[in-house]
């Protein structure tokens, strides 16, 4: 496994409100926090801790299960902290994030705890699949028909959050369950790279025969399609063997 981590404030946001998390090679995470002035980086970041701290006991979880009900009640710890954090300080009103988590026990399988909009990819034999559902206004328009994946991709209500995390007392997080294979890349990301590429873009560039290279072209054309909000992301590549790359 060799995993690829990378971050970028962006060419028009001045703080960086993503947070993310590599505790290879079983546990990532991806936040994206929202709120006035820097109560989302104070969020994200928020999230991402208290949800590590919840996922000690993980590793002692066995059968499906017992992994995505400690996964979701991780997601339960989280919010119930960026909740309290928020109420109980008015600088903090309003403040929440997305957060896309990734479980790997090991055993060829894979757990995914998902809430908002920030994205798990998984792609196998040159195609790639968006395997989280965005909880957004325009993601629910998509899906009942009303309109196109092009039509959604440039709609201006496109970051409306149905759900994220720290708003209110009580979340439902999705999670999934999937199947592993030998030669599988995982990309988790922020909007802020799935707002400037579309699919078929990231497609072309996941598939670099480079795992770095391929994390950097994904952040450089990210920023060369305009860079409006912070990138992040997280790429895993199965086949290989190497250490964690990290740069922020």
């Amino acid at each position: 496994m060799l995993v690829v981590s990378r971050t970028h404030v962006g060419l028009v946001r001045e703080n960086n409100e993503d947070a993310f998390l590599v505790r290879a090679p079983h546990l990532f995470a991806v936040a994206d926090g929202m709120g006035g002035h820097a109560a989302g980086e104070i969020a994200s970041r928020a999230t991402i801790k208290a949800f590590e701290a919840a996922t000690h006991s993980l590793r002692h979880e066995q059968g499906e299960g017992s992994i995505s009900s400690a996964l979701r009640q991780a997601f339960d710890k989280a919010n119930e902290h960026v909740f309290k954090m928020a109420v109980s300080n008015e600088k903090y009103t309003g403040m929440g994030t997305t957060m896309t988590a990734l479980y790997l026990p090991g055993d060829g399988t894979a757990y995914c705890c998902h809430i908002g909009d920030s994205r798990l990819y998984l792609y196998r034999d040159g195609v790639l699949q968006q395997l989280t559902k965005d909880h957004t206004y325009v993601a629910n328009l998509q899906e009942k028909g009303e309109i196109t994946e092009e039509e959604a991709f440039v709609h201006p209500q496109r970051h409306m959050l149905l759900k994220a995390l720290g708003v209110e007392e009580e979340i439902m997080a999705d999670v999934l369950h999937f199947e592993l294979q030998g030669q599988d890349r995982l990309l988790l990301c922020s909007d802020g790279l799935s707002d400037m590429l579309r699919d078929v873009e990231i497609a072309s560039i996941i598939g670099d025969e480079d795992v770095q290279q391929a994390a950097d072209r994904l952040l450089e054309q990210s920023l060369d399609n305009g860079g409006r909000d912070n990138v992040t992301l997280i790429l895993i590549d199965l086949a290989e063997q190497g250490e964690e790359s990290s740069n922020g």
